[in-house]
């Protein structure tokens, strides 16, 4: 894949002590978890990823007080992984590959469908049982739904290119595809409340018709903007054979570049390449993060998300006492 036989993936400068500057040429060759106390080691920091929580000693660690379970032993975590101590790898976020097969992977790796596999011959041709990889939730999601980080869950969302299926380095155009389809998705509610705050299409005039027309004349702008933003990132990792955050430099100026062209405005273009830079630098850093893209794996508390045995605290209304007879 790419230049190489393993995928390219998000990698960042590990953090390095306050004594050497951020612009220094110097190499910090010390330990990577320099902020802990002595013969403590961070495993977060220690895999390449970003730590954002950083206990100074062992009393302030939860991974000495909560250690984590050994990697393959987790009984309710994906994949045998502590749900606490690893991100949400059931939610594809920017792990590179084809949904269907990711999808396939959440659902066989999934306790439910063990159980039932163990017990019943299930043929190749079995639709697909409805499973709860992350064990955290009542409502079992459907096989096709698995792994999408959409808000809603939807049908139409394997339609059309999608920017993780290969990693960053590879397929920069399907990924230029990718982010103008995700930009034309969002533009459709953006044309109806431009319609209303500046009555582009009178009352009178509006339907569907007017609408799709209007839609057309706002399309090329953001389409074109969010096609130069991902054809240029991949392009970028592609040629540097890099996925970091230098990266989205070269992917601001494209929009910078794009925009001041198509609206004859550089300052304009240049506004677009500061704003798009910095939220750049946010998206990579947080791909390199403990929690990542996909974010933890949300788990129901005294009280969490289920309610919990305590929550009948809260239905307390007026005088009336539960009732404290046995029978």
């Amino acid at each position: 894949m790419g230049h190489g036989e393993e995928p390219l993936t998000a990698t960042y400068k590990t953090q390095r002590p306050p004594w050497i500057g951020l612009w220094s040429d110097r190499e910090y060759k010390g330990r990577p978890d320099w902020w802990k106390e002595p013969g403590l080691e961070d495993s977060v920091t220690r895999s390449g990823k970003l730590r954002l929580y950083r206990a100074r000693f062992r009393e302030e660690d939860p991974d000495w007080y909560d250690p984590k379970v050994k990697d393959g032993e987790s009984l309710a975590g994906p994949f045998g992984l502590d749900s606490k101590k690893n991100k949400n790898l059931t939610k594809k976020g920017d792990q590179p590959g084809d949904l269907a097969d990711f999808q396939n992977k959440v659902y066989e790796g999934s306790h439910q469908f063990k159980s039932i596999a163990e017990k019943f011959g299930l043929s190749k041709e079995h639709p697909g049982l409805d499973v709860s990889p992350t064990m955290n939730d009542l409502i079992k999601t459907p096989k096709g739904q698995l792994g999408r980080n959409a808000v809603l869950t939807n049908s139409w969302y394997h339609f059309g290119p999608r920017f993780f299926d290969t990693p960053l380095n590879e397929g920069a155009f399907w990924k230029g595809l990718a982010a103008a389809k995700y930009a034309g998705i969002l533009l459709a509610p953006y044309t109806i409340l431009e319609i209303r705050a500046l009555n582009t299409v009178s009352v009178a005039e509006f339907s569907p018709r007017t609408y799709l027309k209007r839609y057309l004349q706002l399309a090329p702008f953001p389409l074109a903007v969010a096609f130069a933003w991902g054809f240029t990132l991949s392009a970028a990792a592609t040629i540097r054979n890099k996925d970091d955050v230098n990266n989205h430099w070269f992917a601001s100026a494209a929009v910078g570049s794009t925009v001041a062209t198509m609206k004859s405005n550089v300052a304009l273009g240049t506004s677009a390449a500061i704003f798009t830079a910095i939220l750049g630098a946010f998206w990579q850093y947080q791909r390199h993060s403990e929690t990542g893209l996909q974010g933890m794996t949300a788990h129901p508390q005294s009280s969490g998300i289920w309610g919990g045995p305590l929550l009948w605290q809260k239905m307390q209304l007026g005088d009336a006492d539960v009732p404290k007879t046995r029978y």
